[in-house]
C-alpha cells in the first residue's frame, strides 16, 4: 500500500468517526424535541462548533494531499468524496442544531407532536437512512449506496404527507400560521438530513463506479 493510499484509508476513518459524532447529535436533537426539553435542544446547537472544526481539519488534510501526490484515478475520486462528505455531514448536524433550537418554539407555541404520526414516520425514514448512509460509508458499498439512492422518493412522500397536515390545520386551528411556521421549520430540517444522506450516497456511487448519479432523470435525453 502507498503512502497516499495509508493517508486516504486515514481520512476515511476520521470520516467515519465524524459520521458517528453527526448522528449523535441528531439522536440528541431529536430526543430533545420528544422530551420538549429546551435546554437539551441548545445543548445540540452549542455542540455544533465541534463538528464545525472536525469539518475544516479534514478538508484542510484533503487539500494538502491533492497538493502534495496530485492523485488521479480512484485516489483522487476518494479525496474527492470525502471532500463533499465530509461537507454534507457538517450540514446535517448544523440542521440537528437548527432542530435543537426549534424545541424552545415547540414548548411556546404548544405544540403536541403526537398528533403528527406523519412526523414519527419521517423521522423513523430519515433517521434509518442516516444509519445506513455511515455503514456504507464505511464500507464503501456500492449496492447500499445504490439503494439508498433509490429510496429517497419514500422519504420526499412523507415529507409531504406531513406538510398538508400542517397546512391543513394552519387554516383551521386559530393561531395556526404561527404554529405551522414552527412546525414547517422542524420538519425541514429532518427533511433536508435525508436529502444530504442521499447527496453523500450518490458521490459513493462516483467513487465506486466513476459515474455521476445526481440528476440522473433530467441527463436523460428527450424522446
Amino acid at each position: 500500500m502507498s503512502e497516499l493510499q495509508r493517508n486516504v484509508d486515514a481520512l476515511m476513518h476520521r470520516l467515519d468517526r465524524m459520521g458517528l459524532h453527526v448522528q449523535q447529535t441528531v439522536r440528541d436533537a431529536l430526543d430533545a424535541v420528544d422530551a420538549r426539553n429546551v435546554r437539551a435542544g441548545q445543548a445540540v446547537s452549542d455542540q455544533d462548533s465541534a463538528i464545525d472544526a472536525d469539518e475544516v481539519a479534514v478538508e484542510k488534510e484533503c487539500i494538502r494531499l491533492l497538493a502534495l501526490y496530485q492523485p488521479t484515478a480512484v485516489d483522487l475520486r476518494s479525496l474527492c468524496f470525502v471532500i463533499k462528505a465530509n461537507n454534507d455531514l457538517e450540514r446535517i448536524a448544523d440542521k440537528a442544531a437548527s432542530i435543537g433550537r426549534r424545541v424552545r418554539h415547540l414548548v411556546a407555541d404548544d405544540i403536541d407532536l403526537v398528533t403528527y404520526p406523519e412526523w414519527q414516520d419521517l423521522v423513523a425514514l430519515v433517521t434509518e437512512r442516516l444509519d445506513q448512509t455511515l455503514r456504507a460509508i464505511s464500507s464503501r458499498n456500492l449496492q447500499a449506496a445504490e439503494a439508498l439512492v433509490a429510496s429517497d422518493r419514500a422519504a420526499e412522500e412523507a415529507y409531504r404527507r406531513i406538510a398538508r397536515h400542517i397546512i391543513a390545520q394552519a387554516r383551521e386551528a386559530p393561531g395556526g400560521v404561527d404554529m405551522a411556521v414552527t412546525l414547517t421549520l422542524l420538519v425541514r430540517a429532518i427533511h433536508r438530513i435525508g436529502e444530504l444522506c442521499t447527496n453523500i450516497a450518490e458521490d459513493l456511487v462516483f467513487v465506486c463506479t466513476g459515474d455521476i448519479v445526481r440528476h440522473a432523470d433530467a441527463q436523460e435525453p428527450e424522446a
